[in-house]
């Protein structure tokens, strides 16, 4: 039996775009998941409640008919955020190729 094997490495890619500011009295149907963001007691919490804030942000349409999500989304801006490449793993074996 033969095995061809190569090396591979995993990387995560984190781009960061600029800081937006979420004002609860210009979106007061936020307030309740901008709240329990403020109050996580713990990183996994608060994790859950930016997950919920990020979903209601995609599902909440303004009056011109976009989400805020939408409105505050800076995917336009490219050039105005960073990347960030980090390892994740030391590295792993993969199978190329399998003969008998």
């Amino acid at each position: 039996m033969k095995l061809k094997l190569h090396w591979a490495e995993r990387f995560e890619t984190i781009r960061e775009y600029p800081s937006f500011e979420l004002n609860s009295d210009e979106h007061p149907e936020l307030e309740m998941e901008m709240l329990a963001v403020h109050s996580a007691g713990s990183l996994d919490h608060r994790r859950q409640a930016l997950q919920q804030l990020e979903y209601s942000m995609n599902h909440t349409t303004t009056e011109r008919g976009e989400t805020i999500m939408q409105m505050f989304g800076p995917w336009e801006e490219k050039d105005k955020s960073q990347a960030y490449r980090s390892l994740e793993d030391e590295g792993f074996l993969m199978l190329s190729e399998e003969k008998s």
